[in-house]
């Protein structure tokens, strides 16, 4: 999960340990699956946080607007260590400083610390390592960020995995409290995102194969499978990108669709703040739905 805090690095994310078997969507539970659907669009989407509202996804909310760009700039981050590692020679598991990393190149780290696995040959056709970081700091004149934890880096000549568990990042003075996986092709393109987070109800969820793209002006396209905690697992894809404005951190406008194995499917569709439900159940009965967010 990608989870805005207020300062707490020690904050634990959330584990989801719900169900993982195809939701079975009917009439009753229609309005919950399409509520809970929505939540994980606005988490993805990286809405602000309003009192109780949720915790966001992306980590690095500044960086751009597609999954892609996320991952690729913890990638260049992750090379650049590398970079500026790899002429110093030092044995395993030695502590390296930002200006330790400065004098190996000329990336532009700005304090703290790192332990670093000796050996690591990036250009490799595979690589497996981990790095722990201490308040490092990277700064390229657009983005600066705070990093502490570990993330596992993991690269193949078809794909490329970025697993973190408990990492905290800081943007601009906000910490994110980090668990989850991108997964990319080789190129570090076509990437997503899985995580688990906490809803509004307290319960915790399930993202997975999380594709993101779009923005605040033109609306977020969020294709992904999504686990209820109860429900199971359904698959959410945007058929009008979703946008925001006057109800906070739920959609004002835009369709999505939410649809399980079973046969089951749904239509929302977003409308100030209101929407309408529509679809079938597995035995092909028509299902219909209205409500609001307030």
């Amino acid at each position: 999960v990608y989870k805005r805090q207020g300062g707490d690095s020690g904050v634990a994310a959330p584990l989801y340990s719900g169900s993982t078997t195809p939701a079975a969507i009917t009439q009753a539970n229609a309005d919950e699956i399409a509520r809970k659907s929505t939540e994980g669009i606005n988490e993805s989407t990286n809405l602000p946080p309003a009192g109780n509202a949720l915790s966001s996804l992306p980590i690095l909310v500044s960086i751009g607007s597609t999954t892609d760009a996320l991952a690729q700039k913890v990638g260049e981050v992750v090379f650049r260590v590398l970079d500026g590692a790899a002429p110093l020679n030092l044995p395993a598991a030695a502590v390296l400083t930002s200006d330790d990393l400065n004098n190996g190149s000329s990336g532009p780290f700005c304090g703290g610390s790192f332990i670093y696995p000796d050996n690591i040959d990036r250009n490799a056709a595979t690589l497996d390592f981990t790095i722990s970081f201490n308040q490092l700091c990277f700064n390229d004149g657009v983005t600066s960020l705070t990093m502490n934890g570990s993330l596992r880096f993991q690269k193949t000549q078809t794909s490329v995995s970025i697993s973190f568990t408990n990492f905290s990042v800081s943007i601009d003075g906000t910490q994110e409290s980090v668990s989850g996986v991108f997964s990319c092709d080789g190129n570090m393109s076509n990437c997503t995102i899985s995580t688990d987070y906490a809803g509004t109800d307290g319960n915790v969820y399930r993202l997975a194969n999380v594709d993101i793209s779009g923005d605040d002006q033109f609306g977020y396209t969020v294709n992904a499978t999504f686990y209820h905690h109860e429900l199971g697992r359904v698959t959410i894809a945007t058929m009008t990108p979703v946008t925001y404005g006057g109800c906070g951190v739920y959609p004002s406008d835009g369709i999505i669709t939410v649809s399980s194995s079973d046969g089951s499917n749904i239509t929302v569709t977003f409308s100030g703040c209101s929407y309408s439900i529509t679809g079938v159940d597995a035995n092909s009965v028509s299902i219909s739905v209205n409500g609001s967010w307030t």
